[in-house]
């Protein structure tokens, strides 16, 4: 059977349609490096070859990071060159490394973002989401793999309303159920004729899952914690960030109930799922717990990012109800894909695989 063409008129509809399921928000490095492409990948790869010189390593790890390097150099991706890292001090000394880099850009970035003078491009949508939930469900389940804070810092800017599972004062304790109460207030309404009773309500806001650990996140004396305060790390303390590599599913094992009991519940309970500059390289978590819904049971997606790949290719093959929003390869204009249809659409002089230009096309606002 020969596929219908894809008319601009068919995928704004199914776009905007998109948006009536209340999807899972998944965001990845390329919301970051629309602000600074400093927190991308590639950036992090040159840092850590600058940082983790061989003279500073024993005659173990410096093994291991030779071989890093050497793959590196014939073009092997970041992900799969670090499967070379075994050593424990070795991949202590990258987490650590990976956290100084990304602290340094954290700084900077997220303050400008809180005080308005740089703008977190998927602030829009994320406002649009947030201010546009039923009543009768108010939260807004949102993941990333990202170590930063920039959603953090334009959540608190644009006055969303988020919890991240922490709850206390300057060393924050994992306890999902306290964190919520966080975000619940009392409303008077009436009673009767004359007599008003006071209800817990539950403001609209975003649950945020940070899958691979955070700046901000530690191990202390076998407990999780999070706090604002931890720059330099101290003694006792240890950061909970998973690093590309094979080392990764073991921290997942080891993390799983502190970073993905809770999101793998929601997953569970979503059937639409928007990614907003994901680049699908997390086999590990992304197999287990998304593609199955994509692919099997035909959950609706959405991928709005700068730049397709392989892997996000090889899932629309496959994925009926996915659409990818993504850059034209030549040019400053948008291009439109889903497996049911012929071909591409090509939008010229439309740039809405920017995530502000997408919040004022697809969403009006």
């Amino acid at each position: 059977m020969t596929k219908p063409e894809l008319t601009s008129g068919i995928a704004y509809k199914a776009l905007q349609n998109f948006f009536n399921q209340k999807p899972f928000v998944l965001f990845g490095t390329g919301t970051s490096c629309a602000v600074d492409p400093s927190f991308g990948m590639k950036a992090l790869e040159e840092y850590l070859q600058k940082e983790i010189p061989n003279p500073s390593l024993t005659t173990n790890p410096r093994k291991e990071w030779n071989k890093v390097v050497e793959k590196l150099k014939i073009g092997t991706d970041f992900e799969s060159a670090m499967n070379e890292i075994k050593d424990k001090k070795l991949l202590k000394k990258v987490i650590d490394k990976t956290a100084e880099h990304v602290t340094s850009l954290n700084r900077k970035a997220g303050f400008e973002i809180f005080t308005g003078k740089t703008v977190w491009p998927a602030r829009h949508i994320f406002k649009r989401l947030v201010d546009g939930l039923p009543e009768t469900d108010r939260t807004l389940h949102v993941a990333t793999t990202n170590y930063d804070m920039l959603a953090e810092f334009a959540f608190a800017n644009s006055e969303i309303p988020y919890i991240t599972g922490f709850c206390g004062g300057v060393i924050r304790k994992l306890d999902w159920t306290q964190s919520e109460r966080q975000v619940t207030f009392n409303e008077k309404i009436p009673s009767g004729r004359s007599k008003m009773v006071s209800v817990a309500r539950i403001k609209k806001h975003i649950r945020l899952y940070k899958v691979h650990g955070s700046i901000n996140t530690f191990e202390f004396k076998n407990q999780i914690i999070e706090t604002d305060s931890c720059d330099q790390l101290v003694d006792g303390f240890q950061r909970i960030m998973i690093t590309p590599g094979a080392s990764k599913h073991e921290a997942l094992h080891n993390y799983r109930t502190a970073l993905l009991s809770e999101f793998d519940q929601a997953i569970r309970s979503h059937s639409a799922f928007l990614f907003l500059g994901f680049g699908f390289n997390d086999n590990q978590l992304i197999n287990n717990a998304i593609i199955d819904k994509l692919r099997v049971q035909n959950s609706h997606g959405l991928i709005v990012t700068r730049e397709t790949n392989e892997r996000i290719d090889a899932l629309l093959k496959n994925s009926k109800n996915t659409w990818l929003v993504c850059k034209n390869e030549n040019e400053e204009s948008v291009r439109i894909f889903n497996c049911q249809y012929k071909d591409w659409l090509y939008l010229h002089n439309k740039e809405f695989w920017k995530f502000d230009k997408f919040a004022e096309e697809i969403l009006g606002g």
